[in-house]
């Protein structure tokens, strides 16, 4: 487990994405917005996972997060073949919740005001 510099734990962002998930994909689904979630297996590993994709009209972006509290995000434009990564070292799970917020945001405009 990694310990961030205040000598305190990361947050366990793969629940926190898992339970964000959970509040919230039906939510996604009456605005047109699709989303999965999937986890890394259980089999001992000290550093766990879970992506979620999320995907409306030509954009789709993927976030995968793990309990070191790194995140890995890519955006795509399918109609112009657009692909932006980005690489983020979460410490709170406000930053992963704003993070959310602004995916959704890119995925449909507006959709997170």
């Amino acid at each position: 487990m990694t310990i961030f510099e205040s000598g305190r734990r990361p947050p366990d962002l793969p629940d926190t994405l898992t339970t964000w998930f959970a509040k919230n994909d039906q939510v996604l689904r009456t605005r047109g917005i699709t989303a999965e979630l999937r986890h890394s297996p259980e089999d001992g590993r000290l550093k766990n996972g879970a992506w979620l994709t999320v995907e409306a009209g030509n954009r789709a972006t993927q976030i995968a997060v793990w309990n070191s509290g790194e995140a890995e995000l890519d955006f795509v434009d399918l109609g112009s073949g657009d692909h932006r990564p980005e690489h983020r070292d979460l410490q709170t799970e406000q930053e992963l919740h704003a993070l959310l917020g602004s995916i959704l945001d890119w995925i449909v405009p507006g959709t997170n005001g």
